[in-house]
């Protein structure tokens, strides 16, 4: 049972999640430090900081998949 779940957490797939979480991490951390700058803060809405997320997750999925060719 324990190896399943080993298995699971490993694939390619979830690695790819964890990039993408990452990223999306990144983004709102981003953003909390920027909307802290009154004059930028009226641009951040959710749907900014999502877009921005998603921008970050395709530049991390480029960069892990120039990264595993090598």
């Amino acid at each position: 049972m324990l190896n399943k779940i080993r298995t699971i957490l490993v694939s390619n797939r979830f690695k790819s999640f964890y990039w993408r979480m990452g990223m999306m991490f990144s983004a709102v951390f981003v953003s909390g430090l920027l909307s802290n700058i009154d004059m930028l803060a009226t641009f951040f809405s959710p749907a900014v900081i999502t877009t921005l997320g998603l921008i970050l997750g395709e530049i991390s999925k480029a960069i892990n998949n120039s990264l595993s060719k090598k």
